[in-house]
């Protein structure tokens, strides 16, 4: 059934339909050229009006168009994140391709800390995609990943910053204790 899953999925995903699970329906790069756009539209409309309130006015509207948005994340990432019947997860993702391009794999290893040797180990690969939006935030930028080979299930991370990616729950939403669930790049 697991096997059967992942085939529908890549399925998915290849025929560009990817983006179906994110709340908004918009993929990644649309979402960003959008924004873009608006970026782009509203410093014009700041430095038209700004054009009577002097340069340090129009130096603020343009500051304001300059703020670019985050990268797509890439590279390795490492933490220990939180785990309920463990003493932490150490784990390490490695993300490769972007999302303009077809090849976005990862590989991602997780050691349980504190758990049996033969079951303290879980590895795995697949294949990843940006979305946009979540409940608590509709323009969070949600890095799903769908592995196609190893133990992993289906995972979601809250991409932070450039350098930093936030587990979520399964239903892509912030998980509500205490303990760490980010994980930073390298």
């Amino acid at each position: 059934m697991r096997t059967i899953a992942a085939f529908f999925i890549l399925f998915i995903l290849s025929l560009g339909l990817q983006q179906a699970q994110a709340q908004s329906g918009k993929s990644y790069q649309d979402w960003l050229k959008e924004s873009r756009a608006k970026s782009k539209t509203a410093a014009t409309s700041k430095k038209t009006s700004a054009k009577g309130k002097g340069k340090a006015a129009a130096a603020k509207a343009s500051d304001a168009a300059a703020a670019p948005a985050m990268a797509p994340p890439s590279g390795t990432f490492r933490g220990t994140i939180g785990c309920t019947d463990c003493q932490g997860i150490r784990t390490e993702l490695v993300l490769t391709g972007s999302p303009k391009d077809g090849n976005r794999t990862f590989t991602m290893k997780q050691t349980f800390v504190g758990k049996p040797a033969d079951k303290s180990i879980v590895t795995g690969s697949g294949k990843w995609f940006l979305a946009k939006g979540n409940k608590q935030d509709p323009d969070a930028v949600i890095l799903q990943l769908i592995p196609t080979d190893g133990d992993l299930d289906l995972m979601y991370f809250l991409q932070v910053s450039d350098s930093e990616l936030k587990l979520l729950n399964r239903q892509q939403g912030e998980i509500g204790d205490s303990q760490n669930y980010s994980i930073r790049k390298l």
